[in-house]
């Protein structure tokens, strides 16, 4: 069987971590989620601050449990977005995009010049959400919210 321990980054690459796969495994018993080896390997391939495409996703498993097949990847991914445990963004260019999500919310600016992606703190988003409930009676569930302009340094070439 497939080591699941999970791992941190130590000079550039992946070392394991029996910590971190405690920590997982707690997270995923808390949401009523099973704890398999499959669904620890898929959740420690994602990492908080980056957004990876499923595929992405899937190469990363497949060198650690080659067994794993794209499909379990996939249906575990929407398995963990509706836990809460990753977002999924389209961050343009049509591709969805999973990003472990930690306790806070946070939210993103994608610039359509450079595509780089700054975060944008939920207490800017908060205000958004009070005001919807007040004028609509509709509790808004922004989790991962992502705003598409230009940032400063492509601004003035759309202005």
């Amino acid at each position: 069987m497939a080591d699941t321990g999970a791992t941190d980054h130590v000079g550039g690459r992946r070392t394991w971590n029996p910590r971190t796969t405690d920590a997982l495994t707690a997270r995923l018993r808390r949401a009523g989620q099973r704890v398999t080896p499959q669904r620890l390997v898929i959740l420690e391939a994602l990492e908080q601050g980056h957004h990876l495409s499923a595929d992405e996703i899937f190469a990363r498993v497949e060198v650690r449990m080659p067994a794993v097949t794209r499909s379990t990847v996939y249906r575990t991914l929407e398995a963990f977005r509706d836990a809460g445990f990753v977002s999924e963004t389209d961050l343009g260019h049509g591709v969805r995009k999973f990003e472990l999500l930690g306790e806070a919310r946070h939210h993103h600016l994608v610039c359509h010049g450079c595509a780089d992606i700054l975060d944008l703190d939920d207490a800017v988003v908060q205000p958004l959400r009070d005001l919807i409930a007040i004028q609509y009676g509709f509790t808004a569930g922004i989790e991962h919210l992502a705003l598409f302009g230009y940032c400063a340094a492509c601004r003035p070439d759309h202005d």
